[in-house]
């Protein structure tokens, strides 16, 4: 385990990935657009992996972009500096959380970027901003969202710390853009206290950095800045018009001041559960300066359930959880937790080995515990097991018989507000699913439209059609894919209200995994077809 993280830029770890990594980088040097075009490919190509660099973007000559760059576990686990995502589960938090902060040390100029705009020369359009999907910004027509930008901010009542948070940016004028900061962490508190004073709070919107800046900003912790040149070579130079330092290597910031008494209703857009999300704050920002390197590299976070989104924010939470459940629970068992992208985090799947089961049955209450605002569908086995949706359902269908005793529902919990299932006062019904099998074998059948997971213990049918014939039964609507296990889990994890959905007797379960849900996230046909002939 190396828990120091590389020194990179986008840059480095461009030329990193050429060098050393050629499997995990594919360069595009045809002609593509912005509109569509860059998530018609990463959808094509998402199933490899790769980073996807564009070399040609029309309309911005001189600009590249870049996504998909935390898109596999593998990269993600070598950016952070360990050789696997378990030691990043593992170890992450006690790393991130235990970093000394120091005062910021900048060059005291900016002099790492060639190119400065202000006044009448600052034009947001001029950034090659993609759309991603169709329904983006419909509400007002500006489908355009910048969503690798880390919106860097000075805590009003500490001048000494400076953080980075996640936003959402959706450019609606040369110089302004409305923004989100729903996730309440402390973005929204220093947003909160400008409010309050009616004050005009200084930020910096940074686009393509050090890539450890952007898992620093999702990891619950603040003055990221400071923390990380306690171990990184980082270098800053001193904000143009803002006085937010920015790090030197960055390819385009965005110096902007929140304005608290204007509101733009942006929106919607494609949220990491792959759905339309029509929850804004409805903020607004006034640029004031746009500085860029020479031919910048524009990086761009791929939207809705990809599996960059989901990573980033994910991954130092999943962290930051199980640090708490190994500090809380007894030591010697091995807990293990995982939670699988497709799911958005609300369906977990995990096991407690060398334990009492009721050792194992807590470790389940643990896990809705300490994420209340996602954890929703819990599998847990009390042994070591294969951790994917299949052989959940499958050990599932090997317990004897079904009771409050291995099917804990908790009804009316609070749950995050981009949850299709919750009710009117913001809640839903969670669930712990406690197994107990000694192995993970189970055989697939496919017939007449369903998939069966058979087993001597049970079976488990998964099927479009209502049944109730078999131990275990998930019904699912017309527009999942029954044999993608990555399609049921993200059904079951976005689609099921376990207090109203699922049935349990004595001898059968019925999970109904088919409520309705906002639109699903999608690119216009004729891209993806346009984008399929090239590939």
């Amino acid at each position: 385990m190396n828990t120091k993280p590389r020194a990179y830029s986008i840059r480095s770890l461009l030329e990193d990935l050429r060098l050393n990594h050629q499997e995990e980088i594919l360069e595009i040097d045809d002609d593509v657009s912005v509109e569509f075009e860059t998530t018609a490919y990463y959808l094509k190509l998402r199933k490899r992996k790769q980073v996807l660099l564009f070399n040609k973007i029309m309309g911005y000559g001189g600009f590249s972009l870049v996504t998909n760059i935390f898109g596999s576990d593998e990269r993600f686990a070598r950016i952070a500096g360990f050789s696997s995502i378990r030691e990043v589960v593992d170890h992450w938090t006690t790393v991130s959380s235990s970093l000394p902060s120091e005062k910021i040390a900048t060059s005291g100029n900016h002099d790492s970027f060639q190119k400065t705009f202000t006044g009448e020369k600052v034009n947001l359009f001029d950034l090659p901003i993609p759309s991603h999907y169709e329904l983006d910004g419909s509400r007002r027509g500006y489908g355009r969202y910048v969503t690798g930008g880390l919106t860097t901010t000075i805590d009003p009542e500490n001048e000494e710390t400076v953080n980075l948070s996640f936003s959402r940016i959706q450019p609606f004028e040369k110089n302004r853009f409305a923004f989100d900061a729903g996730s309440r962490g402390h973005l929204w508190k220093y947003l909160d206290i400008s409010r309050r004073r009616n004050e005009r709070l200084k930020m910096t919107i940074i686009i393509g950095t050090n890539p450890i800046f952007y898992i620093l900003g999702a990891s619950f912790i603040d003055n990221e800045f400071a923390k990380a040149q306690r171990i990184l070579d980082v270098h800053f130079d001193s904000g143009y018009l803002n006085p937010i330092p920015i790090p030197s290597d960055t390819e385009i910031a965005i110096e902007a001041e929140f304005l608290p008494e204007e509101h733009f209703e942006e929106g919607p857009f494609a949220e990491y559960i792959g759905y339309m999300g029509y929850d804004s704050t409805d903020f607004v920002a006034e640029v004031k300066s746009i500085l860029m390197k020479r031919n910048p590299i524009y990086y761009d976070i791929q939207p809705s359930n990809s599996m960059e989104h989901v990573n980033l924010f994910s991954i130092p939470r999943s962290s930051l959880v199980m640090n708490r459940i190994r500090e809380a629970l007894p030591k010697g068992p091995v807990y293990q937790v995982i939670w699988p992208h497709y799911g958005g985090r609300f369906l977990a799947l995990g096991y407690a080995e060398n334990c009492e089961i009721g050792l194992a049955k807590q470790l389940g209450i643990s896990v809705l515990g300490l994420d209340p605002l996602w954890n929703k569908i819990v599998f847990i086995n009390a042994g070591t097991t294969r951790l994917d949706i299949n052989t959940a359902l499958s050990n599932l269908a090997k317990l004897d018989e079904y009771s409050p005793r291995n099917v804990i529902i908790v009804p009316g919990s609070f749950v995050i507000s981009s949850d299709p299932t919750r009710d009117e006062q913001g809640n839903t019904g969670k669930v712990t699913f406690l197994t107990k099998a000694k192995d993970s074998a189970y055989e697939i059948e496919e017939n007449d439209g369903s998939v069966y997971l058979k087993s001597p213990g049970g079976n488990v049918v998964i099927t479009h059609r209502y049944r109730e014939d078999q131990k275990v039964n998930v019904i699912l609507a017309s527009d999942i894919e029954v044999s993608d296990e990555e399609q049921v889990g993200w059904a079951l994890a976005t689609r099921c209200n376990p207090e109203r959905d699922i049935k349990v007797e004595r001898e059968r379960i019925v999970i109904m995994a088919n409520r309705e849900v906002p639109s699903v996230a999608r690119v216009p046909e004729v891209v993806m077809k346009k984008i399929g002939k090239r590939l």
